[in-house]
């Protein structure tokens, strides 16, 4: 019997000694807002915050933040390395037996960690752990509890076929968030990257986030992976999460270029055995022409956002976000 069931046997609280990690990149005003949650919460040991890139007015609060709570540190990369690499950064350096990645968007309420600790210690074979995210409004997200991405996965999802087929398991929708409504702690394929709890040595087993993957499905890649080093995965409806979703101010295009790129990445990593080459490049081409269509759409738009941000002065690589949407 190990240490965790012990304390839950007994009746005692379990110790919690977590390491939030939090990576940040022109995240705007939510980040003021999502930092003292974190900070209020029981369990804490450190946030270490990953700052990839951000204006001077918040490079400054954060200095000030971090020289007057010592549980505050802050990793500085020279460039924007991505939401993945940063979060592998922060996890390297944490001190904490269990890490909690907390996107910079996100309002942890009271006790979160708590309750997620809590959950931890009654499924220790389980590793990986997502709250129940939720809109500002109280509504289930989109992306909180997913199956399995795969390229058919993908195209029964944007084209919505499963309204043809809703009985049939070949038309599942890759999200399940329209789904009945989940208030306990159920095991799933996949939950977001936005908000995770895992033991730091599960982190390690798996060799963390692919470095790889700047942005989008590094969650789904880690959970494939975690499966595969036979661990579970389970998403804690009895936890709300609020997330404002959206909140860096980079344009569109970057984000859509490194979601593209990190997209057909994900289908050529996973799915080299099970479906034949042609469809796998085709299905990257078709992400690629998606990407041009974006472009063409918001280009101009996005050039006159680049061009602000460089006449500001902006500190760090204005090119490419570094956190979850």
């Amino acid at each position: 019997m190990n240490e965790e069931w012990r304390t839950y046997l007994s009746g005692e609280a379990p110790h919690l000694d977590v390491s939030a990690v939090m990576v940040t990149y022109r995240t705007g005003v939510s980040l003021r807002e999502s930092i003292p949650a974190v900070l209020s919460q029981s369990g804490l040991t450190e946030l270490i915050v990953v700052d990839n890139g951000n204006d001077d007015d918040t490079v400054g609060w954060l200095d000030r933040l971090a020289s007057g709570d010592d549980r505050v540190r802050l990793i500085r990369p020279v460039r924007n390395v991505g939401f993945a690499a940063g979060c592998n950064r922060g996890a390297a350096a944490a001190r904490g037996q269990t890490l909690a990645f907390v996107n910079p968007d996100l309002i942890l309420p009271p006790d979160t960690l708590l309750r997620m600790g809590e959950i931890m210690s009654t499924h220790s074979d389980a590793w990986l752990f997502g709250g129940r995210l939720l809109n500002m409004d109280g509504t289930e997200q989109r992306g909180g509890r997913r199956e399995i991405l795969s390229p058919w996965r993908a195209f029964v999802e944007l084209s919505r076929l499963d309204r043809l087929f809703p009985e049939h398991p070949y038309f599942q929708r890759l999200h399940r968030h329209e789904d009945e409504d989940v208030h306990d702690v159920v095991e799933v394929p996949t939950v977001s990257g936005a908000f995770m709890m895992i033991r730091k040595r599960h982190y390690e087993t798996v060799n963390g986030m692919d470095d790889n993957m700047f942005i989008h499905f590094d969650d789904a890649d880690l959970c494939i992976r975690i499966g595969h080093a036979g661990g579970r995965v389970m998403y804690c409806g009895s936890v709300p999460i609020y997330h404002y979703l959206s909140t860096s101010d980079v344009p569109r295009t970057f984000v859509e270029w490194h979601k593209t790129r990190s997209t057909s990445y994900y289908f050529h990593k996973h799915f080299r055995a099970s479906y034949p080459l042609w469809a796998l490049t085709l299905t990257s081409a078709l992400l690629w022409l998606r990407f041009a269509l974006i472009t063409a759409k918001v280009g101009v738009g996005d050039l006159k956002l680049l061009l602000r941000g460089l006449y500001s002065g902006r500190r760090s690589n204005p090119t490419a976000p570094a956190t979850k949407k």
